[in-house]
């Protein structure tokens, strides 16, 4: 699918555009349920509605897009007319483009031929859509269409969708819990007779053995470009109770990179640093798998899915090399943990004027059945996996001939996670992370807030260059406290004041 530039537009501008539609559903008389345009579903006020057969779904872009083949194409293929056939819908899928789908979102809504279920990006875009009275309230719909949501979507992250007491969005559940973990080379440790560490303490202990013994900084990261700072070190901040943007004290939200239990998270990897137990090129290396498959680094974050990736690289070397993902260290307050992935950063939404409100939210209703989850996450029967006693058998050549098809799914499960971690091989390195504490960010359950979203990246990147100085002897630590000050004057005091507006109110 080919996407022109267009010229940049404001959404605000453009909805203000909008004629809106009237809130209630296609319906027809009773005698047109024959007609192949309709499909019969019964309404909540006791008489029969019309669900229109056609339904344009738009969604965002997806990688797995580009992975047709043949005669396959996004809505010709054997999955999509099995949809088509098992719900009694005539889908079409269509997407946004990759690169700045937020200006293609105004113009479709500016256009007034928009589809009837879409995908958004960002809580920005949801909410802007939602103030404009852009979309249609789901409450109603939940309640009397879509009673699979609650397999989907918790209370609580509806509740976070709310604008003036009614949602107008369905998160897309990501099924996805573990991202980046702690990984080491066990054999490493194995040959100098060394337990993998499990507090902060004997982490220190075991690396000054490391350097001792074998001459390398045994702790390496990756932490070149913006955000990778925090997301590397993430399970030793979490030791000090600090992973998180924010913090709960005395019942308000705070800044965690302004708290005394940051600077001393700082202070002990200036430590590590000085000593030469960390990677003196974390700050500029761009891929830290290879300093660990040489065997020039013992630890380091990785993303779960690049575990399989070094364990190839060590198996073919013929060294006897091993890694294996560990419990992030103890601090010693006794906190620990890893990130959670599992927080949605995309809405489906259900524009206003649709002509089909009833049949996407029927249809968001059939995808969340086990039945369509199988079907999306395995393909066909008998054609992509075999079945026996419960148990799904697929092989990779089988999932990789069908790999498009999860795009098809508005929203992930357990189950489907699963199918395709498995096919991949990839299943062993997430599970064992399942078990360890993942932190909690209050602001992912918040509302749109201007004050702290249109400062957070800026005061994230200047939060990463000054915690990468101070731990490189660049800037002193003795000026933590006015790097405070100079973070609160950046907006960092008005990005968390609006914040506990929320916070202190819910």
């Amino acid at each position: 699918m080919v996407f022109r530039k267009t010229a940049a537009i404001s959404m605000s501008v453009i909805l203000s555009m909008l004629v809106m539609a009237g809130c209630s559903s296609t319906s027809k008389d009773a005698g047109q349920a024959g007609t192949d345009k309709t499909a019969t579903a019964t309404s909540g006020s006791g008489g029969e509605a019309k669900a229109l057969k056609d339904l344009k779904i738009t969604r965002l872009y997806h990688g797995v897009m580009e992975q047709f083949k043949g005669s396959d194409t996004m809505n010709n293929n054997k999955i999509i007319n099995k949809l088509r056939e098992n719900s009694g819908f005539n889908i079409q899928y269509e997407s946004l483009p990759n690169e700045n789908p937020s200006q293609k979102i105004s113009i479709i809504f500016a256009s007034g031929d928009v589809p009837d279920l879409m995908m958004v990006a960002g809580k920005s875009d949801y909410f802007k859509l939602a103030k404009q009275g852009a979309l249609e309230p789901l409450d109603d719909l939940i309640a009397k269409q879509i009673p699979n949501l609650s397999s989907m979507a918790t209370k609580e992250s509806l509740d976070a969708l709310r604008y003036e007491g009614k949602v107008y969005a369905i998160p897309y559940r990501n099924a996805l819990k573990v991202g980046n973990g702690l990984i080491e080379r066990a054999d490493i440790l194995k040959e100098l007779n060394l337990n993998t560490p499990t507090t902060i303490d004997e982490f220190y202990s075991t690396m000054k053995t490391i350097k001792e013994k074998k001459n390398i900084a045994p702790l390496t990261m990756a932490t070149s470009s913006a955000g990778s700072f925090f997301d590397g070190f993430f399970p030793f901040s979490a030791a000090f109770g600090v992973s998180t943007p924010t913090v709960v004290k005395d019942g308000k939200l705070k800044f965690s990179w302004v708290q005394p239990e940051y600077k001393e998270f700082i202070t002990t990897l200036k430590k590590w640093y000085d000593e030469g137990l960390l990677d003196p090129e974390f700050a500029v290396n761009k891929d830290s798998k290879a300093k660990l498959i040489n065997g020039t680094a013992v630890f380091n974050t990785l993303y779960f899915s690049s575990g399989i990736d070094v364990d190839k690289a060590l198996q073919e070397k013929k060294a006897g090399g091993s890694v294996q993902f560990i419990a992030p260290p103890v601090g010693k307050n006794g906190q620990s943990g890893i990130q959670d992935a599992s927080i949605s950063t995309q809405y489906i939404i259900i524009p206003k004027q649709a002509k089909n409100k009833l049949g996407a939210a029927q249809y968001l209703n059939f995808l969340y059945k086990p039945e369509t989850d199988i079907l999306i996450n395995y393909g066909v029967k008998g054609e992509d996996y075999t079945e026996a006693n419960g148990e799904y058998t697929q092989t990779k050549e089988q999932s990789d001939k069908i790999s498009w098809r999860s795009m098809y799914g508005l929203g992930d499960t357990d189950f489907g996670i699963d199918a395709r971690l498995k096919a991949k091989s990839l299943l062993p390195y997430y599970t064992h992370q399942l078990k360890f504490n993942k932190t909690r960010e209050e602001t992912n359950f918040a509302p749109s807030i201007e004050a702290y979203d249109s400062k957070f990246t800026e005061l994230r990147n200047y939060v990463e260059e000054n915690s990468m100085k101070f731990i490189m002897g660049k800037r002193d630590l003795s000026e933590f406290d006015k790097f405070t000050q100079e973070f609160d004057a950046k907006g960092g005091k008005t990005a968390i004041d609006a914040l506990n507006e929320w916070y202190t109110k819910k």
